[in-house]
Formats: C-alpha cells, sequence, structure tokens
C-alpha cells in the first residue's frame, strides 16, 4: 500500500531526485522533488509524511531551510550531508533534523531509516502522559508546561516521551538510539547526544537537572512529583 502522504526531496541535483523518486516508487512511496530550498518552504508542511534534505542547496542552504522548517512543524527531516563534513552533521542535528547521511549513500540504507523514523511516529500511543507538571499529548504531538506549549522537534519529543515512559529507570543510548531511528547507537553518532543536550536546554528553565546522564548505562528521567 502506498505511503498516504508523499515524502518531500529538497536537492539541487537532478540524478539524485530521478533515482530517488523512482526507487522509492518502487518501494510503495510517492515523492514530491524539490531542486531548492525556496520552493519547498512555500509549500504545506502538513502535505508531507517526511523530508529529505540536502544541505548544500543553491540560495537558501539546507541548514537554513530546517530552521525555518522548524519554526512552525516537527515533520521528521533526514539531512543528506557530505560525508566527511563531520560539521555541517552536528548542525544538522542542532537545528532539528531527525536524522542524517552522508553522501554518496545506499537507497536501501535511506529507505531503512525513512521507516524507522516513520515507524516512530505512527507508533506513539494515543495517550500521553503527565510527568511532574509536563502534560505530553502524543497524538497531538505536544509538550505543555502548565499553560505553556514547549517547543519541541519530533527528535525532541520522541526522546521526551521515552525517557517519560521509563520515568526513574536508565533507558540505554542503543535503546534510545532503535527506539528513535531504528539502530544500534554508533560511537560515531552524536545524534543522541545532541538530542539530549537540546532537550535539557528547554526543559533546564523548569527542571534543570531533569535528563540526568548515567556513566557507561545511558540516561535516565527524574521529575519531582508536583
Amino acid at each position: 500500500m502506498a505511503q498516504k502522504k508523499p515524502l518531500a526531496l529538497i536537492d539541487d541535483d537532478a540524478d539524485i531526485r530521478q533515482l530517488l523518486s523512482q526507487y522509492m516508487a518502487q518501494q510503495g512511496y510517492e515523492v514530491a522533488s524539490f531542486a531548492d530550498g525556496e520552493s519547498f518552504l512555500e509549500t504545506d508542511f502538513n502535505d508531507y509524511a517526511l523530508a529529505i534534505l540536502d544541505i548544500g542547496l543553491p540560495g537558501i542552504d539546507g541548514l537554513s531551510v530546517c530552521r525555518q522548517l522548524r519554526q512552525s512543524s516537527n515533520l521528521p527531516v533526514i539531512m543528506l550531508t557530505a560525508a566527511s563534513d563531520d560539521l555541517d552533521r552536528i548542525l544538522g542535528l542542532e537545528l532539528g533534523a531527525d536524522d542524517y547521511m552522508g553522501k554518496p549513500f545506499n537507497p536501501r540504507e535511506l529507505l531503512a531509516r525513512i521507516k524507522a523514523l516513520l515507524r516512530r511516529v505512527e507508533s506513539q500511543p494515543a495517550i500521553g502522559s503527565n510527568v511532574g507538571q509536563l502534560a505530553i499529548n502524543n497524538q497531538l504531538r505536544t509538550v505543555m508546561f502548565s499553560d505553556k506549549t514547549l517547543s519541541l522537534t519530533g527528535a525532541e519529543f520522541d526522546l521526551l516521551a521515552l525517557l517519560a515512559q521509563h520515568q526513574g529507570q536508565v533507558v540505554s543510548k542503543d535503546d534510545i538510539s532503535r527506539a528513535l531511528h531504528g539502530r544500534a547507537n554508533s560511537p560515531f553518532d552524536r545524534s543522541i547526544d545532541t538530542a539530549v543536550s537540546r532537550l535539557r536546554s528547554k526543559l533546564g528553565e523548569h527542571y534543570p537537572d531533569a535528563i540526568q546522564n548515567v556513566r557507561a548505562k545511558g540516561y535516565v528521567l527524574v521529575i519531582p512529583c508536583r
């Protein structure tokens, strides 16, 4: 069965757009292709299931596109970066990308990451949870503190929801990576550390010590009762 919403592919390389569009169509995914960031930003982000975003775009680069996207949407984003450019990968994650792949890449691996991200979004239970004064709504994918909405990316929301589900229990990096990315954690993968750092920063005003690092084991969410 085809994906209900298309994947958005933003890449200035016509060969990559054609290759991925054909490959994803064979796998049952419709693709909406864009040669530049401006064209994508003019559309309704709610029309897509996920965005595949190249960093090296002409005009507005991929990092700027991601920054503008995150101002109004939690659309899952996989960034395509130069294989050797760690700085771009880190910046992309800090701006709210959910995952990244270095170029050149194997379309089968990209497909696996797309499926993992979509499963992560779709597998959230309809009912959320209350932790301290945080109200986590899995259906709307929102987090409220009292009457204020916290601005979280998709990865940050999923990380908080996972830790809240196991509040007071240590969750290993491998378990976090499998839940967020569908794969075991790699020692060279900074995406978990970046998501934890950003989430800590956003919770810091209300719960500065909420996410604690248990050395060599993982992370634990500790929030006092109201």
